[in-house]
């Protein structure tokens, strides 16, 4: 068995901010004061603010879409190729990228638009940890997550 341990973590960014170069090991996460997660990952390009990735090999995002499978985050600021920042993995988002209105308390899917979320039932696409806590019209909804995770299954 490992032992674990570990001393309290003072960050140099927030998670608004992104680096041109890694400050710190990719994979590393970190708490706000109201309980939200955070690990920081590596970007790649298409990533804007509130868009939902997939998690890779090697802490590496991609945009996340349709038939996707693996960990999932939500971005806290843009990113493009070789940009490093804070991907919001547990708590409440109120930036969460969705494709079209969204009900309150509804499950979420992936889509066909790159890094946006609905509420639309698509076989397969479900993803598991995630749901919009607020009715949305618009490009983004509040949702509350806690480890998202998307297996390309129908889920009954």
């Amino acid at each position: 068995m490992a032992q674990l341990s570990g001393q309290p973590q003072v960050f140099h960014i927030d998670t608004a901010s992104r680096d041109s170069t890694q400050q710190i090991p990719l994979g590393t996460r970190a708490l706000e004061a109201n309980g939200n997660e955070w690990i920081y990952l590596r970007g790649t390009t298409a990533v804007i603010t509130g868009g939902w990735v997939l998690i890779g090999s090697a802490y590496v995002t991609s945009s996340a879409i349709a038939d996707d499978q693996g960990r999932l985050a939500i971005a806290g600021t843009a990113h493009t190729a070789d940009t490093f920042g804070w991907f919001q993995i547990y708590g409440q988002n109120n930036t969460a990228l969705s494709r079209a209105a969204i009900a309150a308390n509804a499950a979420l899917f992936l889509t066909s638009v790159s890094g946006a979320v609905d509420d639309a039932d698509v076989a397969g696409d479900a993803i598991v940890g995630a749901v919009s806590l607020s009715a949305n019209v618009g490009s983004t909804t509040l949702v509350d997550i806690s480890y998202p995770f998307v297996h390309d299954i129908a889920i009954d």
